[in-house]
């Protein structure tokens, strides 16, 4: 009896001791283990806790911090939901639902429990640090700008990470110069953090694409050529096109690009271009084929062109629409007259073109992509004093149709590429002794060599069939064009290149007058800006 006495109160001092253990110390048992990051046991004992306090805004604090830890966001967010609006409220817990309605993407309630601390004076440099996040990815630039400063005024640990977050924003904005300005501010707060070393990163990333997305370009280039054959054909009128000599020459260029801000930020694009491209003969006599004495200053040219490029890109697809003006003048046989009279413009005009090409680009693996083109040119040839109207059968003013297509492989990160394409066009000229079809095979290539050195060529072949006999040799004129053409670019300063460059054309015609080599050696410097 004693015994079975002993054995009654033994049960019941265990029976109490586990139900005072889950009854009121579970949230201290949750918090010891909580303290040890065990979080799995924690979580057991906050959850038998909460069950015991539903009320308690303490437990519900400490169930979703638990969650949070444990990366469960979603199983977090009522729990504070419960530890912000039970009595006391946890501020805390303001502050952590904020936290986990950002990592689960719900902005609009995360915006409402800003607003709400605002209204309860709840301000903590991490609660602003926040809020400039939240912000930030509402697209409210200037707001999360004011946030992340506030932040770092609150508490100072803040300012590198606040400051690494305003680049990111300028970034976005296109304010590159801003946003490197805060990267460098960041990098120098603590040099040898890992926040320092990511923004070192992306300070030159930002420059990149502060490069890539310059709403002005400009370019000027200066260059000397030996060129084996002046008088190209088609460059005069027929008599002269027998008189091929070599001569060397100055060339200069200049560009001047601009790009609509909005062409990087929606599918939207706009791009207008000029371009200015002369050469200018050193003047070697010669003798011309009527026995006439002639100057290689005759050929000195200068082409204008003017372009403008909207465009509209989505998914894995561009389209473009040029629209391109182009101006030729040529001094002409009279010679130097280049500059020397009032009119020189109207007396040195040779050829005017004006083209239309739609282009559909799309892309066909990550390193590659294709395009279709057509285009519609219009040619005018003057008939100027310097420049007489071309004997009949010889007039090349008139239209020119080209379709074709290509594709492009671009390898080392982008800085190199490979491009296979074809076209064929149709000349439909006023006089019948230039109406031709024309296809064309061509290859482009640029490598980056090593360093600063890189290799741009290309190879084209290029098969014309004239359509009538010519009415001076009383048969069809068939040409087959070969062309190769190899630059060596070396920059020798930032943003200029040095160029040493090879040309070569061979025409193989069945008529002798059109059956030519020429072959152009140049040297020259170009500086971008």
């Amino acid at each position: 009896m004693k015994k079975l006495a002993v054995i009654s109160l033994a049960a019941i001092f265990v029976i109490t001791l586990v139900s005072f253990s889950h009854g009121q110390t579970a949230f201290d048992s949750g918090l010891k283990e909580f303290n040890q990051e065990n979080y799995e046991e924690a979580l057991s004992y906050f959850l038998q806790a909460r069950e015991a306090e539903k009320g308690s805004s303490r437990i519900a604090y400490y169930v979703g911090l638990t969650y949070k830890i444990m990366e469960k966001y979603s199983d977090s967010v009522p729990y504070f939901r419960d530890a912000a609006t039970l009595s006391p409220r946890v501020d805390d817990a303001v502050i952590e639902l904020i936290d986990v309605l950002y990592h689960t993407g719900n902005l609009a309630e995360a915006q409402k429990w800003i607003a709400f601390a605002d209204k309860e004076g709840i301000s903590t440099a991490r609660l602003n640090f926040l809020k400039g996040m939240i912000l930030a990815k509402s697209k409210r630039p200037d707001d999360a700008i004011r946030a992340f400063e506030t932040a770092k005024k609150l508490d100072p640990k803040y300012t590198q990470q606040a400051e690494l977050q305003i680049a990111g924003i300028y970034a976005e904005q296109g304010k590159y110069k801003d946003a490197q300005a805060r990267l460098r501010a960041t990098i120098n707060l603590d040099p040898a953090s890992d926040l320092a070393l990511y923004a070192r990163d992306y300070e030159k990333q930002v420059g990149d694409r502060a490069e890539r997305e310059k709403t002005w370009r400009f370019a000027v280039g200066m260059g000397y050529k030996y060129d084996t054959n002046v008088p190209t054909v088609g460059a005069g009128p027929m008599t002269d096109l027998m008189a091929g000599q070599d001569d060397s020459a100055i060339n200069f260029g200049a560009r001047i690009g601009y790009t609509a801000p909005f062409s990087y930020k929606t599918p939207y694009s706009l791009s207008a271009y000029y371009s200015l491209y002369t050469d200018r003969y050193f003047g070697k006599t010669y003798t011309r084929s009527d026995g006439s004495q002639g100057n290689l200053t005759e050929y000195n040219n200068m082409t204008n062109t003017f372009s403008i490029v909207p465009g509209y890109s989505w998914d894995r697809f561009g389209f473009t629409l040029p629209l391109t003006y182009s101006y030729v003048s040529l001094q002409g046989v009279k010679g130097n007259m280049w500059y020397n009279e009032s009119n020189w413009w109207n007396q040195t005009r040779y050829l005017q073109a004006t083209s239309v090409t739609p282009t559909l680009r799309f892309i066909t693996t990550p390193n590659s992509f294709g395009e279709v083109f057509f285009s519609y040119m219009r040619k005018k040839y003057f008939d100027t004093e310097l420049h007489p109207e071309p004997p009949d059968g010889e007039e090349r003013s008139g239209e020119r149709m080209t379709g074709g297509l290509g594709w492009t492989y671009t390898f080392k990160e982008n800085k190199g590429f490979a491009t296979l394409r074809y076209s064929y066009a149709q000349d439909n000229t006023i006089g019948r002794n230039w109406v031709n079809s024309e296809n064309r095979f061509g290859v482009d290539v640029l490598y980056p060599i090593i360093g600063r050195l890189r290799v741009q060529g290309s190879v084209d072949a290029t098969f014309v069939d004239y359509k009538y006999d010519n009415t001076y040799f009383d048969m069809t004129r068939r040409d087959e064009i070969y062309s190769f053409n190899v630059a060596f670019l070396y920059g020798i300063f930032k943003n200029t290149d040095l160029i040493l460059q090879y040309n070569y054309w061979r025409n193989k015609s069945n008529i002798d007058l059109y059956d030519y080599t020429r072959e152009i050696y140049g040297l020259g410097v170009e500086y971008r800006f």
